[in-house]
């Protein structure tokens, strides 16, 4: 069972978590792996798309300094 820290007036005490506790202290663990895959991929898909920009520029005839010039890749 998960354990969490109680505060009171008197101290700090170690207790047993709810088992509603438990399903959102899971939840919140798969939401923020979900969250966290998602910037990921987005991260990954703003380099790949940039990469494919740049390269399809470049066959257009715009060389590398041009390309810096006008959009800093």
């Amino acid at each position: 069972m998960t354990k969490k820290l109680l505060v009171t007036p008197s101290g700090t005490e170690l207790v047993d978590c709810s088992t509603e506790e438990e399903a959102q202290i899971t939840q919140d663990a798969s939401d923020f792996a979900a969250e966290a895959t998602r910037i990921a991929n987005a991260a990954t898909k703003k380099t790949t798309d940039t990469a494919s920009a740049k390269t399809k520029l470049k066959e257009l005839g715009l060389t590398d300094d041009e390309l810096e010039a006008i959009l800093g890749i």
